[in-house]
C-alpha cells in the first residue's frame, strides 16, 4: 500500500509539471534534434577525459544540468540523491559519505578518502569533512557509476562524482538571486563575469545561506541545529593562443551546521533510560534534547592551476592543486540532555595534487591518453577528545600522511562499428602514522605502511546505427590501505590491506525518436578486501578493518522525453541486491531490554564482536529507487510562466551490519511555479517553490554505540521564495 501510495503522489505531481531533460554545454546541433527546433540536445560530458557526448561513451553515467538542479530543488551535494539513480548520500559528523550501486566507506577517521571520488572541474575532492558544498554557478553535474581504475583512479571503487562550474565569459554578464523560505532560511548569490583584454576573462561567484534550524529544541525552547554556509570562487582564464590555455581558480567554502548532530535515541534506545528521573529526549521526529551546544562545522580553502598546450597530433594538459581544511564536531552519543557520551574532535588537513595528461587530437581510428598522477598531504586529529560522564578524556593528538603517485595510459580503436577500449593503471602508495596525548608523546610510535595495485578496464562498443549502440565493459578499481586516525594503541593502529572491486557491465544507449532517449544498463560486481569501521565500546571511537566480501548485480534506467521546445520529461531508476557474500568479523550492537527501571527500555546496547553478517543486505543500499523530475512552460505576451517538479522514491535501507536500524521507505517530492520576463539569461524571474512536500521522515545520519542509538534528521516540508535578475 505505501509503494501505491507513492507511485499516485507521482503521477499527481507529474499531472502538474514534468522533468527538465539533462541538457548539460550544448555542443551544436543534436544528432537527434529534428528540423523544427524540438528535440533532445546532446549532452557533452567528459567522462572519459575529453569532451565527448554522452550517448557515445560506452560508461554508465548521468549528466544534469546546473539549471535543471535549480528548477527542482536541488541545492547542495547531499541533495544530489534525489536526482541520480543508485546514489545515496549520508554522513558521519563531519564526513560526507556518497555511497553508488551500494559501495562508499562509512569510515571517518582523518587523512581517509571516500571510495566514491568527488572532482570539481576535473580536480579531485579528497577531504570528506568539504564535500557537502553548495551547488552554485553550476554549469552541469556528471555521476559515473562503477570503478573507474583508470582514468579517474583515485579510490574510485564505487564510482565518481564530477562538479562543472560555468567558464568565464567574454561579454560582461551576470546573475543575482536571493531566497527566503520556512525556518528563516535566507540565501543570496552573485555571479558576474567579463573580459578583461584580449584572451583574458575572469569571474567570481559569491553565495551566504543561512537558517535558524528546524529541529525543536526541547530545552531551550524555539529550534536547534541551524545552518550558515557561504560559497566563495574565483577564476582567471587566458588563451594567449590558439594553442595554450590556463585557468587559475581560487575557492573558499564554509559551512556550520547542527542539525547532523541534534539528534535523538533511535526508537527510544539510550544508556539514559537506567537513570530516575528519566532525563529529557526527543520522542518524535524533528525533536531533540541535548546537555551542550552541537555542531559540525568545515572550512576549505583551495587553488587550482589547469593549462592545455595544443600539439599537432596531441595535448598536453596539466592540473595542479592545493586544499587546506579545516573541520570540528561536537557530538552527543547518548541523544539526551543528560552529559553521559560525547565527543570533541578537530581537523586539520592539507593535500597537494599534480596531473599529467597526454590526448591524441587525430582523426584516425585510433586514439589514446597518457598520463602520470602525484598526490600527497597530512591529516590530523588535533585534539580528540572523548566525552564520558561530562568529563573529557585525552586529548590525543594523531596524525596520518600519504604519499602516492600513478601511471596510466587508454587507448581507443575503431574498428568499422566495433570500438575497443583499453586501458592500466598502476598505483603505488605510502603512508605514515603516529598517535601522542599530553602525557605520552609515544602513544603510537611511528607506523609506516605502503600498498600498490594495478587496476584496468576493458571495453567493446557496436553502433548498430547513430542512434543505437551497446556496450560491454570489465573494470578493476581500488581502495587504497589506511590508517585508523582514530588509534590511540598500537594494536588498532594496523594499516588496513586495499579493498578492490571487479565489475562486469553491459549496457545500450538509445535515441530512437528526436524526441526520446532510452539508456539501459545492468551490472556484476565482486568486491572483496572491504574495509569497514565499528565502535569500540569503551571509548566510542572508531576501530578501522577489512572484513568483508561480497557479491553484487542490478541495473539502471534512464528516459528523457522532450516532445516540444517547452515541455520534457526524465525518468529514472535502479535495482541494487547488494549483500555480504562473507562477513564474519562484523560488530553489531544489540539493546540492552533487561533495564532496571520497569518501562524505560531500551537501554543501551550491548556490543557483539564478532557477529557474522553473512547473507545480510549492505548498509545504506535500497534496493529500488525511483526518481523523474519535470518542467512545463507556458509562453504568455508578457513573459513565460514554468512549472517544475522532481519526484524521487527510495526502498527502505539499513544502516548497520545487523539489518537492525531501518531506513523506512520514503517518497520525496519537490515543486516550483515560476514566472519570467522573457527566456533570456538576462531575465527578471520568481519563484515560489516546496521541498519534501509529503513531510517525509528521512535519516541523514544514524550512529550506535553501547550509549545507544541517535538519528538525525534530514529537513522536514519547507516553502519559500526565490528572486533572480540577470544581465
Amino acid at each position: 500500500m505505501r509503494l501505491l501510495s507513492n507511485i499516485s503522489y507521482t503521477a499527481l505531481a507529474f499531472a502538474l509539471s514534468t522533468p527538465v531533460a539533462a541538457v548539460a554545454q550544448d555542443s551544436g546541433p543534436s544528432d537527434t534534434a529534428a528540423d523544427d527546433g524540438f528535440g533532445i540536445n546532446d549532452i557533452v560530458v567528459t567522462a572519459q577525459r575529453r569532451e565527448q557526448r554522452l550517448q557515445s561513451v560506452p560508461i554508465s553515467v548521468s549528466a544534469v544540468s546546473g539549471d535543471d538542479l535549480e528548477r527542482t530543488g536541488i541545492t547542495d551535494m547531499r541533495q544530489l540523491t534525489q536526482t541520480m539513480p543508485g546514489l545515496v548520500f549520508s554522513r558521519a559528523n563531519t564526513s560526507l559519505q556518497p555511497y553508488i550501486r551500494g559501495v562508499g566507506t562509512r569510515n571517518s577517521n582523518v587523512g581517509d578518502e571516500s571510495n566514491v571520488a568527488v572532482y570539481i572541474d576535473g580536480v579531485y575532492q579528497p577531504v570528506m569533512s568539504s564535500l557537502g558544498f553548495d551547488l552554485v554557478n553550476i554549469e552541469r553535474v556528471e555521476v559515473l557509476r562503477g570503478p573507474q581504475g583508470t582514468l579517474f583512479g583515485r579510490n574510485s571503487t564505487g564510482g565518481l562524482i564530477n562538479v562543472i562550474t560555468k567558464d568565464p565569459t567574454e561579454e560582461f554578464s551576470g546573475k543575482i538571486s536571493v531566497t527566503a523560505g520556512s525556518y528563516d532560511q535566507f540565501s543570496g548569490s552573485a555571479y558576474v563575469s567579463s573580459g578583461l583584454a584580449e584572451g583574458v576573462k575572469v569571474d567570481a561567484t559569491y553565495m551566504r545561506y543561512t537558517d535558524s534550524g528546524y529541529v525543536k529544541d526541547l530545552v531551550n525552547g524555539g529550534h536547534a541545529g541551524p545552518r550558515d554556509s557561504q560559497v566563495v570562487r574565483g577564476r582567471i582564464f587566458f588563451e594567449p593562443s590558439d594553442r595554450f590555455q590556463a585557468s587559475l581558480t581560487g575557492t573558499h567554502t564554509w559551512l556550520r551546521d547542527g542539525s547532523p548532530v541534534t539528534n535523538q535515541p533511535y526508537q527510544g534506545n539510550t544508556v539514559v533510560n537506567t537513570m530516575s528521573p528519566l532525563p529529557l529526549y526527543g520522542t518524535k521526529p524533528w525533536e531533540s534534547a541535548q546537555d551542550r551546544p552541537l555542531l559540525v562545522k568545515s572550512r576549505l580553502w583551495s587553488a587550482e592551476l589547469q593549462m592545455r598546450y595544443e600539439f599537432g597530433g596531441f595535448n598536453i594538459e596539466t592540473t595542479s592543486a592545493y586544499q587546506d581544511a579545516t573541520a570540528l564536531a561536537q557530538t552527543d552519543n547518548d541523544g539526551s540532555a543528560a552529559a553521559i557520551r560525547g565527543a570533541d574532535v578537530y581537523q586539520d588537513l592539507y593535500y597537494f595534487s599534480n596531473e599529467l595528461r597526454i590526448l591524441s587530437t587525430t582523426s584516425g581510428p585510433f586514439s589514446w591518453i597518457a598520463g602520470a598522477y602525484l598526490f600527497d598531504g597530512a591529516g590530523e586529529f588535533d585534539p580528540l577528545i572523548s566525552i564520558v560522564n561530562g568529563n573529557p578524556g585525552g586529548p590525543f593528538h594523531t596524525r596520518q600522511t600519504v604519499n602516492s603517485y600513478a601511471l596510466f595510459g587508454e587507448a581507443t580503436l575503431e574498428l568499422g562499428n566495433l570500438s575497443l577500449t583499453g586501458g592500466i593503471r598502476y598505483t603505488d602508495e605510502s603512508r605514515d602514522y603516529y598517535a601522542e596525548s599530553s602525557t605520552n608523546p609515544l602513544l603510537v610510535p611511528l607506523q609506516e605502511g605502503s600498498n600498490d595495485k594495478v587496476t584496468f578496464r576493458a571495453t567493446a562498443k557496436y553502433t548498430f546505427s547513430p542512434d543505437l549502440n551497446a556496450y560491454l565493459t570489465f573494470s578493476r578499481g581500488f581502495k587504497s590501505g589506511v590508517f585508523n586516525g582514530f588509534a590511540t594503541n598500537l594494536t588498532a593502529a594496523q594499516i588496513t590491506k586495499p579493498e578492490t572491486l571487479d565489475a562486469f557491465e553491459f549496457g545500450i544507449k538509445s535515441d530512437p525518436l528526436p524526441w526520446l532517449r532510452a539508456n539501459i544498463s545492468a551490472f556484476y560486481y565482486d568486491y572483496k578486501d572491504i574495509q569497514q569501521s565499528a565502535r569500540d565500546p569503551s571509548s566510542s571511537l572508531i576501530i578501522l578493518f577489512n572484513a568483508a566480501k561480497s557479491k553484487m548485480k542490478g541495473g539502471e534506467f534512464e528516459v528523457t522525453v522532450q516532445p516540444t521546445q517547452d515541455f520534457s520529461l526524465r525518468f529514472y531508476g535502479a535495482y541494487v541486491d547488494a549483500k555480504y557474500d562473507s562477513f564474519p568479523g562484523a560488530q553489531v550492537f544489540v539493546p540492552v531490554t533487561t533495564c532496571p527501571i520497569p518501562g524505560q527500555s531500551p537501554c543501551g546496547n550491548v556490543a557483539v564482536s564478532p557477529f557474522d553478517a553473512s547473507g545480510n543486505d549492505m548498509i545504506r543500499a535500497p534496493k529500488m529507487t525511483l526518481g523523474g523530475s519535470g518542467s512545463y512552460q507556458i509562453p504568455v505576451d508578457f513573459g513565460l510562466f514554468s512549472l517544475a517538479a522532481n519526484v524521487y522514491y527510495s526502498d527502505k535501507y539499513y544502516w548497520d551490519f545487523d539489518n537492525r536500524i531501518v531506513q523506512p521507505s520514503y517518497t520525496m517530492v519537490n515543486g516550483e511555479i515560476g514566472f519570467a520576463t522573457s527566456d533570456g539569461s538576462d531575465a527578471f524571474r520568481i519563484s515560489v517553490w516546496g521541498k519534501n512536500l509529503l513531510n517525509e521522515v528521512v535519516y541523514q545520519q544514524v550512529l550506535n554505540s553501547t550509549s545507544g542509538d541517535v538519528v538525525a534528521f534530514e529537513r522536514p516540508r519547507t516553502f519559500g521564495v526565490t528572486v533572480s535578475k540577470g544581465f
